[in-house]
This record gives structure tokens, C-alpha cells and sequence, in this order.
């Protein structure tokens, strides 16, 4: 008997440690080869992503101002969203790329009702039915002329709340986040159309008011089958949405939880998603179907990551350093090669 005791005794360690195996994290720490400051900006950075000929931008959260990354760290101004006279009047956010390498960059007007620290926003909240507040939406910089102009704003009679980030499919269709309605708009090329396209529960702050917002980056897969979105919630969500034949949303699912609160997303050919965690200064990398394992990226360079965007084995990702004092903000974009995190990327 005490043989056959001992026996189950040690199954149960072996079983326990490789439960605890599974669960836990990988945590890689970032030395200078792997992860490196690629660009020093005049102001914070908040918004990141890539066109077909492989140009990076970046929106620079206070200013307004959209700027073309070099390879040398320098940058290029490429344009003011909505304008340079409206600078500081409001924050840009997310930026993404249409296949024409237009830019769409969501921008949010500044409204006296909105405080995310004190308020539990809402599509019922004052600031979302300030009158005043008229340039909340989507803009289109041209390619070529870098003209902008408003695909869809709340000045057009769209109840956006807090435009956040973008996605554009091939079809040009809009895909924008709302971080405190919370839901996915879809707004069609010409912005003529906007319906919600999403607002399933899993997409808000649920049932803790600690932190009570909600979807905030979104990113399609390489076959454009699928939507990931994560969450700015205390249970920090990345969450799976099928698009159905027809275009619309199919039924959100968890697809990784368990962290704290997200910001920025992206996922690459192979499946694996990149979601970049804020409040931690750490990315977090889900390998395909491999939840609840991950791999977190931790490195003295973060400083409140936000967006993230991927070019040729290469993450990019935009230290806003929210919360800080503006003249504490590192103001960088971070390079990190990917294949030193993720076991067999090349």
C-alpha cells in the first residue's frame, strides 16, 4: 500500500510540474543585438504601421502630426491630421495602409466630458454626445499628394465615441475600434456607410469597472478570415471574430486571457499574434494554437508600448509612454528581430 501511495505521489508532482510548465509564460529579456531604438521622435508616438513598398509610419499621439521613418533614424513629415491649425486640439491613434498605400489614421477630438481615469465611459457617456465635438473619426492621406480629408466623422452624423485603431481590407472597407462604446465600426470606402459591425460583450470591460474600457487594436489575418482584437480591460483579452461570407461578424471568441491590459496587435503569416502589453513595458507573443502557452519580450527599452507592426522579420512598436510626464516620454520607436524571441522563426 504505501508503495502504491508513493507511486500516485509522484505522478501527481510530475503531473503538477508539467501543468505549471505549460502555464507559465517564456520570459525573454532583450539584450542590444536583439532590440534596438530605430527612430527618436519630437513627440510621443502612438500609432505604427507599414505600406506595400515596406514604408514605416508613425502618428505621433499629441501633435497630429503623421511622419515616414528612414533607415538611418531619421524621419520625413508626411502630413497633419486634421490639420496643423487643429493641432493639439485632439490625439491621432491608430494608422494603417490600404493597398494603394493611402494612409487612415483615427483621431479623437478632445471633449471636456471625457476622463477615462474617473468616468465608466460608455455609448451612453456626455462625451460621446458632445456636440461640440464634431472631427472624432477616420481620415485618408493620399499617396501621392498626402492631402487629407475625413472618411467619416461625428461631424457626418456618426455616434463615434473614441476612435481608436484601423484596419482596412482588400475590398477598402474600414474597420475602426471604439475603445469606450466599445465595439468595431465598419465604414465603407467612401464612408458614406457606417454600421457597427461588432459590440459582443467579450469586447468590453465585462463586469469589473477597474479599469472600464474596452477593444482597442484590431488586425486581419492573412487570409482576411478572421479579426484579433485585444482589449484596455484589468483581465487583458485578445479576442477571435470570424467574418462571415457575407461580411459580417461572426461570434467573438477568447482566443488568449489572463494578461493585463493590451494595447497594440499584430499577427504574422504564420499565425503567431504580437500584443503589446503597456502597463507591463513587455510584448507578449501567442504562438498558433498554442494557448495558454506565450512568450513574453521584456526590455529596459519599453516605455509604454503601443502600437505594433511587423516588416520583414523585424516588430515595430511606439513608445507612447502613457502617463508619464511629456518631458519624462522617451519619444522612440523600438526594433525588435523576432527570430532571437520565437523558437524556429528564421
Amino acid at each position: 500500500m504505501r508503495i502504491k501511495i508513493k507511486f500516485m505521489e509522484a505522478i501527481t508532482l510530475i503531473t503538477t510540474i508539467m501543468l505549471i510548465g505549460f502555464l507559465a509564460p517564456h520570459l525573454t529579456f532583450a539584450q542590444e543585438s536583439n532590440i534596438w531604438v530605430y527612430s527618436k521622435l519630437p513627440a510621443a508616438p502612438e500609432g505604427v504601421c507599414v505600406d506595400s513598398k515596406k514604408n514605416l509610419y508613425a502618428t505621433l499621439h499629441n501633435t497630429g502630426e503623421v511622419v515616414l521613418l528612414k533607415g538611418d533614424g531619421s524621419f520625413e513629415h508626411v502630413a497633419w491630421v486634421p490639420s496643423k491649425e487643429e493641432g493639439g486640439q485632439g490625439e491621432i491613434y491608430g494608422i494603417e495602409a490600404d493597398k494603394d498605400d493611402n494612409l487612415y489614421v483615427a483621431y479623437l477630438q478632445n471633449s471636456k466630458y471625457l476622463d477615462i481615469h474617473k468616468d465608466i465611459p460608455s455609448k451612453n457617456h456626455p462625451a460621446c454626445h458632445d456636440v461640440r465635438v464634431t472631427k472624432s473619426g477616420v481620415y485618408k492621406i493620399d499617396a501621392k499628394t498626402r492631402q487629407v480629408t475625413p472618411v467619416a466623422t461625428r461631424g457626418d452624423g456618426w455616434p463615434f465615441c473614441f476612435p481608436d485603431d484601423v484596419a482596412i481590407d482588400k475590398a477598402g472597407s474600414i474597420y475602426l475600434t471604439d475603445l469606450t462604446y466599445p465595439g468595431i465600426w465598419k465604414i465603407s470606402p467612401d464612408g458614406k456607410k457606417v454600421t457597427m459591425w461588432s459590440d459582443d460583450p467579450l469586447l468590453g470591460w465585462l463586469s469589473d469597472p477597474t479599469l472600464p474600457l474596452g477593444v482597442n487594436a484590431l488586425v486581419l489575418d492573412k487570409e482576411q478570415k478572421n479579426l484579433y482584437c485585444n482589449t484596455t480591460t484589468l483581465d487583458g483579452r485578445i479576442i477571435k471574430i470570424p467574418i462571415n461570407a457575407d461580411g459580417s461578424a461572426g461570434k467573438a471568441q477568447v482566443y488568449s486571457r489572463g494578461h493585463t491590459w493590451f494595447d497594440g496587435i499584430d499577427i504574422d503569416e504564420e499565425g503567431y499574434v504580437y500584443g503589446s502589453l503597456p502597463g507591463a513595458n513587455e510584448i507578449v507573443v501567442i504562438p498558433p494554437k498554442g494557448y495558454p502557452n506565450r512568450i513574453i519580450i521584456a526590455s529596459p527599452l519599453f516605455q509604454g508600448p503601443t502600437s505594433l507592426v511587423l516588416r520583414d522579420g523585424i516588430l515595430y512598436t511606439a513608445n507612447l509612454g502613457y502617463g508619464l510626464p511629456y518631458e519624462q516620454r522617451l519619444k522612440t520607436i523600438v526594433a525588435i528581430r523576432v527570430k532571437d524571441f520565437v523558437p524556429g522563426k528564421k
